[in-house]
């Protein structure tokens, strides 16, 4: 089995992510002496990420793990939440919402790059920059929030 999942395909609305190129899916499938599918293999994402320090475009690719079971419907407990369950007579096997599940939960929602001799790998400014709070007169509000008063209404 070799497939690609376009990055604006509608499997990924709701997830948040953002892929750069197709997320490729790439195994095998066999059937158990159960009567149990197995499908078992390798998924790759790259995913685009605003850097978490300079907000520049981060480009990231994962890797992981497909291990997956369908067992006829009414033969497994529905509490064990790693099988899947198929009708006794399909023919077809709809992987797609299997591997997004397993894709959207693999890949983490935030990424800052590493900082290098103190660094940001990205921009090259230094890590500290990004994590400081400018020191101002208490009395006075956060300036970051200053854009938000255009917001504001009576």
């Amino acid at each position: 089995m070799q497939a690609t999942i376009a990055p604006d395909a509608e499997i990924w609305n709701g997830s948040e992510l953002r892929f750069s190129s197709a997320v490729e899916v790439a195994g095998a499938v066999a059937l158990a002496a159960g009567g149990e599918v197995v499908v078992r293999g390798t998924w790759k994402a790259p995913v685009e990420y605003d850097c978490g320090r300079c907000l520049e475009v981060v480009p990231v690719s994962f890797e992981g793990p497909l291990n997956l079971v369908f067992a006829p419907g009414g033969e497994w407990e529905a509490s064990d939440a790693d099988v899947r369950t198929i009708g006794r007579h399909d023919t077809m096997l709809d992987l797609e919402e299997a591997i997004r599940e397993e894709v959207v939960l693999e890949i983490p929602r935030y990424f800052i790059p590493a900082a290098t001799n103190g660094r940001c790998d990205r921009c090259g400014h230094a890590a500290e920059r990004f994590g400081r709070v400018p020191e101002r007169p208490m009395d006075q509000p956060d300036p970051r929030w200053s854009a938000l008063k255009a917001l504001q209404t009576d």
